[in-house]
């Protein structure tokens, strides 16, 4: 439970399939019945996510947010603002930035120009901590989620390569050399998403730091590896057949679990069943473990949180109005639509 409000709003990301779907199923069976902000791309599965949630007896609405696009997510954050300040929403008790990416390639380019699963997974999230921070009520909590892929194939059973750190301005960057074979392209996909998810974890450390400084808190949940959740689409039909009807055979693995299993684990962090005195925090399916040492580099995590701060400003701040101005060095190239499509974003 939250210390701040014993029926606590929840904000969710990415409620309408997979992962997301799981987690707001477990939300409404919750003893708290919390009030839920539901944020999601797809506008008529959100429709039903909030539907479903209403006939369940929640306090529910949905606010259309595409991670693709900065000025989707200051939209929505400036929706949410709005709510709060009217007195319609009372301040988000709990955060659970669920939504995430990851594609067969590193070539797809964000609204803003940037590298696509790097735009998803680190870009965005960053931009929505820092138009959320000021709407998180006493106590309020945060919890990003996080992947075992950081730490390395190893721990993906050998799906997902290892990650690739670069500087910040470099991951933003798409794939530019010539395509290659689908075995290689998908091996370039799976490195950028590996790579955003090291960069996630990195990044949840100063903010932790943060949020602990105000009487609140930040903590990552690793889902494990969870297959057939439709995550990664997109991918051939032979493939798509045996991630969603063969690979979830996987989940009786140390390591791996269920979109359900998961989702218990994830709501009693969220709302403070379980480690409700952590703040940055590593919980993998349920247990404290630790990030990798790599993320505690002070040197990368100030590296990123700069580079990070200069791509979404003024994002976070719905009060200030957006401006015309250049990407960060090496970010990717001019502002223009989106080149991606609509798959693999929860």
């Amino acid at each position: 439970m939250t210390q701040s409000d014993i029926t606590p709003t929840v904000l969710l990301t990415g409620p309408t399939r997979g992962i997301g779907r799981a987690l707001l199923e477990r939300l409404l069976v919750h003893p708290a019945r919390p009030r839920l902000v539901l944020l999601a791309r797809d506008p008529l599965a959100l429709d039903e996510a909030v539907a479903t949630s209403r006939d369940a007896g929640a306090d529910a609405r949905g606010i259309l947010l595409d991670l693709a696009d900065l000025d989707s997510v200051r939209s929505a954050l400036q929706e949410v603002t709005e709510l709060i300040r009217t007195g319609e929403l009372s301040p988000i008790d709990v955060a659970m930035l669920n939504a995430g990416g990851q594609f067969l390639d590193r070539r797809q380019t964000s609204a803003q120009g940037y590298e696509l699963t790097f735009a998803i997974n680190v870009i965005a999230q960053h931009a929505l901590l820092r138009g959320l921070q000021p709407l998180l009520g006493p106590g309020g909590h945060v919890v990003l989620a996080g992947s075992s892929t950081h730490r390395g194939k190893r721990r993906s059973f050998g799906l997902v390569p290892d990650p690739v750190w670069q500087e910040p301005a470099e991951l933003a960057l798409t794939d530019d050399t010539p395509r290659g074979a689908f075995r290689i392209e998908r091996e370039r996909g799976g490195i950028a998403y590996a790579t955003s998810k090291l960069a996630l974890v990195t990044l949840a450390h100063p903010w932790a730091a943060r949020l602990g400084a105000s009487a609140q808190r930040l903590n990552v949940y690793d889902p494990g590896l969870v297959a057939g959740t439709g995550l990664v689409r997109g991918m051939p039909a032979y493939m798509d057949w045996v991630w969603r009807n063969v690979m979830p055979a996987m989940s009786v693995l140390p390591g791996a679990t269920t979109p359900r299993g998961t989702a218990r684990h994830a709501v009693a962090l969220a709302l403070g069943d379980r480690h409700g005195d952590r703040n940055d925090a590593y919980i993998e399916i349920g247990r404290e473990t630790r990030a990798e040492a790599v993320t505690f580099d002070a040197g990368r995590q100030s590296r990123l949180w700069a580079w990070l701060e200069a791509a979404t400003d003024p994002v976070g701040h719905p009060d200030i109005p957006m401006i015309d101005r250049e990407l960060p060095e090496g970010g990717g190239g001019t502002p223009g639509e989106s080149t991606h499509r609509p798959v693999g974003q929860r």
